[in-house]
């Protein structure tokens, strides 16, 4: 929205120039005036172009037949005095399909500008140099008063000659990569400058820039997003010269803190002409200042994404308010009754924040301009009267994870123009009423996930409009799957009751399909042999199904990133085919009927991978060298199938597992535009999906979703793999869970197991390993699950907290090992027999010295540590007069226990 009104001020800026006689049009119109340029500046612009490249040869009229050069394209001319007024080099070209497309045009700015004294507009945006920096001699063309180097990629600093430039209204410096700006004091030698944009420039380094702003007392719209800028200064300058004629302040996407708010506003009144405010993306916390309340010519207020708390203040006075942005925060409270009062307000967006309370008609009594309504992911409950006809329609309706339930609000019967609708996890429990389906509606996005909706969907299709986006989720539906429009982009059935077949599915033939989840139903037969019609289809679980046949080879056509076909009776061997799909990066086909080999070209052509699981197939032969070349993946499970041979040296390459760093979830974003054709405009749709797998962890199957990222796995249990463990596998330092068990292994454990610091779960059972347990084991600190039983190992336990902490099936089966947590001691470990002379008396001397300290002594030392340390923590959160009585308690404990301990060590050294 900012970017539109600065380009729009260009756009009058250049009206204005007409009416002052600069010409536009390289070509004069019928009935213009003709000008001769002066020779000088058409020189000059000649050596400007032997400095360019223009591959669009766009400045072919140049020094050609044309001698004026006032009628060359990008140059336009004073009409009285022929001086050249202006330069536009924006990369604006019309392409044959009646669009736009953009050139940049690249080289240097040589300095032979210099010469055109009289220009008022130079437009270089998007210009290409090879790491320049803007050039000095801009500084002394002095009558510009249009400036915008936006784009450009320059490095350095901003030079301070740019302040010679007094005349100047509008910069625009966005976009750059300038890494050296330590001060903007050059803006203050710039007092009609009305239009400053800086986005995306680094100004870290610029601590004055707040004070530069203050002293621009014609600046009307001020963009300085993400521009790494924070506060140094307490209290900030405020904007005393500044304030009167601001419009836009967009602050976005910095580091700044609550103490801006001060320089903001100094009074009630100090931005009478404020309009459109963007604060969002900050590091703001604390109540919003009140003083927004009275912001009476304020439009649009943006604070999204920071960390304020509090309750929405009063906005009654702020009449003229239309958007108000405010998700992301900690507000809490419920929402005022004064909101109902704006109206002239279209957007209210209050999504993800900690607001509870009662919403009810109230709230919108005057809001009939209201479009987008957001106040997901509250704590809120709507409470409207019975028959209850709302003052707006909405186009926009987002209120998931508020209480609209138990019944289908029968409000939402008069919103005709919805095309948004997000009611997910509203506590609503109907059978979808036939009503809603009878709507005059074309959704373009449906979610009513995560309730407990019932019924069939079959007249799903009258309700949607063309790409449509579509989440039933975790509802209980049933029937078969409905018929689709052409055009769905995201479709979400999982975790219901559909059954039958999914040959509807074909009818989803628009090309625009990228997101499919028909996991957890009761979905049969074969899958159709439509695959190819979605060529942008990155998501495909149907998991938990009863699919069966074979995989169709169409999956090859698809750039699918995840591919979820776990637990369902597919057969047959995996179709080459699939190879072609490089962007895998998970393959799931576990808990399935699939055989033949493991495939070669699964290690040779899926080189994204990060998860692979054939877990409960029916695969033979051996594990393919070709596997080793993903080096990206971090979890491998082979287990349950036939595979034979040995485990290959190899899978030391697997660099991911090598590494500690992880990521805590595998997420995928898609975004689709879909386009409202009752109301000509277009909406992009975000929706994100997170990967889930079944991982079996510490011998238990669970599910892993947000946390699967963490997750570094090999499982290559019960199949018949010989040999021994390769060494190279302790180089996998990142590894939490290492499962060979039930195998026919042969040979050591490698002497160095140690270096797996991280590992939490390893399970080498029922092989016939043999030889000593290494030391290095008892390094293993975070190991929780050890399954070493039935092998041929021999041999003392290693001594460590860690291993002696399990209990004896850790280690069973294993006839030669001895020392604890085993039963039976190791050969020189036995207890000596008693001697024959006082060998009583000492015994029980010995065993009352033994209760002593085991009953006396380490549990009061246990309760002491205990007492103190919950005590302590807990007494920090209470307030000051209980936290001081505590304490007394505690210090009083403390002597008691002191005294206590002291007297044991007395009565143990008497007995010694």
């Amino acid at each position: 929205m900012e970017a539109m009104h600065f380009h729009l001020l260009a756009f009058v800026f250049w009206c204005l120039s007409m009416r002052t006689g600069i010409g536009y049009n390289s070509n004069s119109s019928v009935g213009e005036v003709q000008v001769m340029c002066i020779e000088r500046e058409k020189q000059a612009l000649l050596k400007f172009k032997d400095g360019l490249v223009d591959y669009a040869n766009e400045l072919s009229s140049w020094g050609s037949k044309e001698e004026n050069c006032c009628k060359w394209s990008r140059v336009r001319c004073n009409q009285s005095s022929g001086h050249v007024s202006a330069l536009d080099f924006r990369p604006v070209v019309k392409n044959e399909y009646g669009g736009t497309s953009w050139t940049p045009f690249r080289g240097e700015i040589r300095s032979s500008l210099v010469e055109l004294q009289q220009l008022t507009y130079l437009d270089l945006s998007l210009f290409q140099g090879s790491e320049i920096s803007i050039p000095k001699f801009i500084g002394s063309l002095k009558n510009l008063r249009y400036l915008n180097f936006s784009g450009c990629e320059f490095v350095g600093t901003i030079p301070d000659q740019l302040g010679n430039l007094s005349r100047l209204v509008s910069l625009d410096l966005s976009k750059n990569n300038f890494d050296k700006v330590e001060s903007l004091m050059f803006l203050s030698h710039l007092p009609a400058l009305e239009n400053l944009d800086m986005r995306n420039t680094n100004l870290s380094q610029a601590t004055d820039w707040l004070q530069a702003i203050n002293l621009l007392p014609s600046l009307t719209n001020m963009y300085l997003s993400g521009c790494e800028l924070s506060l140094n200064i307490l209290p900030p300058p405020s904007l005393v010269n500044s304030s009167r004629s601001l419009v836009v302040i967009d602050l976005s996407s910095n580091n700044l803190v609550s103490s801006i708010f001060p320089g903001l506003f100094i009074a009630n009144h100090s931005l009478p002409a404020l309009k459109h405010i963007n604060l969002a993306f900050n590091d703001l916390e604390g109540e919003i200042p009140r003083t927004f309340g009275n912001l009476s010519s304020l439009e649009t207020m943006d604070l999204s994404q920071n960390g304020l708390t509090g309750e929405l203040p009063d906005m009654k006075n702020s009449s003229s308010i239309r958007e108000i942005y405010l998700s992301g925060n900690k507000l809490n409270g419920s929402l005022t009754t004064s909101i109902g009062l704006l109206s002239n307000l279209e957007i209210l967006d209050l999504s993800s924040n900690f607001m509870d309370g009662i919403i009810s008609d109230i709230h919108f009594l005057n809001l009939s301009k209201l479009w987008y309504l957001d106040i997901s992911l509250n704590s809120l409950t709507l409470n409207f009267s019975p028959n209850w006809v709302p003052p707006f329609q909405l186009i926009t309706l987002k209120m998931s994870s508020c209480k609209l339930g138990p019944h289908f609000p029968q409000w939402l019967q008069v919103q005709k123009r919805i095309f948004h609708l997000d009611i997910s996890n509203a506590g609503i429990s109907d059978p979808i009423s036939d009503w809603f389906w009878d709507l005059p509606l074309k959704l373009g996005y449906l979610n009513l996930s995560s309730n407990q909706f019932s019924g069939e969907v079959q007249k799903l299709s009258s309700i949607l409009g063309s790409m449509s986006a579509v989440d039933l989720s975790s509802n209980h539906f049933h029937g078969s799957l409905p018929l689709l429009p052409p055009s769905t982009t995201i479709l979400d059935l999982s975790k219901n009751m559909f059954s039958g077949t999914t040959s509807n599915l074909c009818s989803i033939t628009g090309h625009k399909l990228n997101y499919l989840d028909l996991s957890d139903n009761f979905l049969s037969g074969e899958l159709p042999d439509c695959w190819m019609h979605w060529r942008y289809l990155g998501i495909i679980n149907l998991a938990n199904n009863n699919f069966s046949g074979t995989i169709p080879a169409s999956f090859g056509l698809l750039p699918v990133e995840t591919l979820s076909l776990r637990n369902n009776s597919f057969s047959g061997e995996l179709p080459p085919a699939l190879g072609n799909c490089t962007a895998l990066e998970l393959l799931d086909l576990g808990e399935n009927r699939l055989s033949g080999e493991v495939p070669e070209w699964i290690g040779e052509n899926l080189s994204s991978l990060i998860v692979l699981r054939l877990r409960s197939n029916h695969f033979i032969g051996t594990i393919p060298l070709h596997l080793c070349y993903l080096d990206s993946l971090q979890i491998l499970d082979l287990s349950r199938n036939n595979i034979s041979g040995s485990i290959p040296e190899c899978l030391s390459n697997f660099t991911a597992m090598a590494l500690e760093r992880r990521t805590a979830e595998m997420s995928y974003t898609y975004s689709s535009n879909i386009e409202d054709h009752s109301w000509g405009s277009e909406w992009k749709i975000t929706e994100q999906y997170i990967a889930k797998l079944m991982v079996v962890w510490k011998g238990i199957e669970l599910e892993f979703g947000k946390n699967l990222g963490l997750v570094k796995s090999i499982d290559l249990s019960r199949n018949n793999l010989s040999g021994e463990i390769p060494g190279g596998i302790t180089v996998l330092i990142g590894l939490v869970s290492l499962n060979f068990s039930h195998n026919q292994l042969t040979g050591n454990i490698p002497p160095r197991i140690g270096h797996l610091k991280l590992l939490e779960s390893l399970d080498l059972s029922t092989n016939q390993l043999s030889g000593r347990l290494p030391e290095g084991l008892s390094d293993l600190n975070f190991l929780s699950r050890l399954n070493l039983s039935y092998n041929n190992f021999s041999g003392k336990i290693p001594r460590s907290t860690q291993l002696q902490s399990f209990d004896d099936t850790s280690f069973k089966g294993n006839p030669g090992l001895c020392g604890e947590p085993l039963p039976n001691r190791c050969p020189g470990e036995q207890a000596a027999s008693p001697p024959i002379n006082g060998g009583s008396e000492n015994a029980d001397k010995q065993v009352g010295k033994d209760e002593i300290i085991t009953s006396g002594f380490f549990i009061s030392m246990g309760i002491g540590f205990a007492t103190g340390f919950w005590g302590v923590c807990c007494s920090l959160l209470l307030y000051g007069p209980w936290r001081h009585a505590y304490f007394q308690f505690l210090d009083t404990v403390g002597s008691w226990l002191y005294v206590r301990a002291v007297m044991s060590v007395a009565k143990l050294q008497s007995m010694l």
